[in-house]
Parts: C-alpha cells; sequence; structure tokens
C-alpha cells in the first residue's frame, strides 16, 4: 500500500430490517481479514441506537470480536456517542477493549444530534453538550487520576478510586467529530484530532471546514493539527457501473440520514434533499480505478489527513460487489 495516510476500513454495521444479520456479520469479518492482508492500517464501527430502518450493531462488541481477525491493525469507534452513557461504564468498557485488542484502540467520539437517543438516555435539550464535555472529561479522570470527585444531575462520584486502565498511557487517542464552525473551534481549542465526515458535505464545503479547524489551531497553539477524514468510497469496473451499483443502497442510507436529520446542522447548501446524481457529486468517492485514484489525490492534496477511513458498503449492498471494490481499491488504486 502505497505512502501517505493511513487507510482503515469503516465497517457497516448497518442491515435492512429484513435481512439476515449473523450471514451479514459473517461477511464483515471476511472484510476485515482483508483489509488486514492488504495492509489497512485501522478498523473501525459507528453508533447510533433505535436506528430505524436499520439493525444497526453496537460498536464496542462489534470491535470485541473482530479483534482475533484484526492483527496488528488498529480499532476504533467512529463514532462513540459520548453524551448518551454514563461515564464510570464508558471509561471501563473502553478500557476493556483497549486490554482485549493489547493497547489497539482510538476512541472517536462526538456529540451526536437525535432527538430519540437523547430522549432514550434522559439527557435534556438544553445540557447535550455540557453532558458530552462533562462525560468526556471525566472518563479521561477514570483513566488517569488516582482519585475522582465529580457530580452533575446524572453522576456522583466522591473520590473513587478507579484501578482499571486502559494499555496506552496515559489514555488511548481520542479524536472528536463535528460539523458546525463552532464545534471545530471548541476541537481545535481542546487540543484534539477532528474527525471530518467528508461524505456529509460536498468537496468546496469540507475544505471551508478545513480552513477553519487550521485557524482555530493556530490561534490555540497547535503547531500541527491532525485531520481524519471518513470518506464513502467504490470502486467499480467503469464509471457508470459504480454510480449504478451503489445507487440504491446508498440512496438507503442518506435517505435515512436525512429523516434522522443529520444535515440539518449544515447550511442549507449542503442538504440531503437531492436527487442521487446531484448527492453525490464532490461527496462519495465513485467510479473507475483511475477516476477513484484521482479524487482520493484532490482530498489528500487540499486537506492533508493523517488518516482516510474508507466506508466501501452500505445497507443492503451484495457482499460480493463489496469485496470486488475492495479489491480493485488495494490493487489498483492504493498501490
Amino acid at each position: 500500500m502505497r505512502s501517505g495516510p493511513g487507510y482503515g476500513l469503516v465497517l457497516c454495521s448497518q442491515f435492512t430490517s429484513d435481512d439476515d444479520v449473523v450471514a451479514r456479520f459473517d461477511e464483515q469479518l471476511e472484510q476485515v481479514r482483508f483489509a488486514r492482508d492488504a495492509g489497512f492500517s485501522s478498523v473501525w464501527a459507528t453508533q447510533h441506537y433505535l436506528a430505524d430502518p436499520f439493525q444497526y450493531l453496537h460498536p464496542l462488541a462489534v470491535l470485541s470480536r473482530i479483534v482475533p481477525e484484526s492483527g496488528d491493525m488498529r480499532i476504533g469507534t467512529a463514532i462513540t456517542l459520548m453524551a448518551l452513557g454514563n461515564p464510570v461504564d464508558l471509561a471501563e468498557e473502553l478500557a476493556t477493549l483497549d486490554i482485549i485488542s493489547g493497547g489497539r484502540l482510538t476512541v472517536g467520539a462526538g456529540l451526536g444530534y437525535r432527538d430519540v437517543e437523547f430522549d432514550a438516555f434522559g439527557v435534556p435539550p438544553q445540557g447535550r453538550l455540557r453532558r458530552f464535555l462533562d462525560n468526556l472529561d471525566v472518563v479521561r479522570r477514570l483513566w488517569t487520576e488516582d482519585e475522582v470527585t465529580f457530580s452533575n444531575d446524572a453522576v456522583k462520584l466522591e473520590g473513587v478510586r478507579p484501578v482499571l486502565r486502559p494499555v496506552q498511557r496515559p489514555h488511548p487517542p481520542l479524536w472528536l467529530a463535528g460539523h458546525t464552525d463552532q464545534a471545530l473551534r471548541r476541537t481545535a481549542r481542546m487540543g484534539f484530532p477532528w474527525i471530518a465526515a467528508a461524505a456529509h458535505v460536498d468537496r468546496d464545503y469540507l475544505h471551508q471546514q478545513v480552513a477553519t479547524y487550521r485557524a482555530a489551531c493556530a490561534e490555540s497553539g497547535v503547531d500541527e493539527p491532525r485531520i481524519q477524514v471518513l470518506q464513502e468510497i467504490y470502486v467499480g469496473e467503469s464509471e457508470e457501473s459504480a454510480v449504478e451499483d451503489v445507487r440504491a443502497a446508498l440512496t438507503v442510507k442518506y435517505d435515512a440520514y436525512r429523516a434522522w436529520g443529520q444535515d440539518q446542522v449544515l447550511p442549507a447548501s449542503q442538504s440531503f434533499d437531492a436527487e442521487f446524481d446531484k448527492l453525490r457529486q464532490g461527496r462519495f468517492i465513485l467510479g473507475d480505478a483511475a477516476s477513484c485514484r484521482a479524487q482520493l489525490a484532490d482530498l489528500i492534496h487540499h486537506v492533508a489527513p493523517e488518516n482516510i477511513l474508507l466506508r466501501p458498503q452500505w445497507p443492503g449492498m451484495p457482499h460480493e460487489q463489496v469485496m470486488a471494490s475492495l479489491k480493485r481499491l488495494t490493487d489498483e488504486v492504493l498501490q
């Protein structure tokens, strides 16, 4: 695999309501083994709860299962919805996963945006960001401090002495996701690497976001901004066949995102409410090998990411197509 950014495989983990998830998960394991043998540097699982219309596997369980298949690849969450859980539970689950993997965990964390998830976990609208920041802070303290005292409306810790520690010290790497300028500036100010969801915005807007994050890093004294990009990709036999191979699956995926309101924090120009051939422009890397290679080179040139996390599958997409695309990707694009 060519030099440059690290390449990660993002597992689909989302399946249509009538799908055989046991069979589909076996296919995911085959994808992990392929990525391991092809020289990918990491493998990732994503998170949503109550994810109608999809059956959505929990990322920590998925990552635990793939540890034996993953070789020396890093494993990671892209993302953990950090505002929803109890920080003690989060700290101990993630530390356990770091131990199981021999110290290979990276934690991507994000606020989230779906009311149904916040309501299910009892997080009030006015307290979402505060809960996210509190949980992030308490998780790190439980990993690094000998005694922790903290309280808010959901958690009370009085001089607790955490014993379970992750393998990595002081703790596993933490990356933050975010869409808004405010979130990007906050991520820079806190000194965290940023996970950019390239498929959620068009090319020009992604470049604006990158400039915003880099400027905020400079203002905060961060010498080397670290950007990670989550990118949808499919390498077909031809430009036309690539688009048709993924049209149905990506339409289902982004119709669900639109229904969930994922694009509502973005400007109207970035709405998902568009016909597929318009929506895909500047968002998804689709095409034959030469086209995908050029699109990937353009992304690297303008964004300079540390890692590119590639998602090659979406709900309802046949495994055979995924594997054929992955083979073209590794043989003809990343070589």
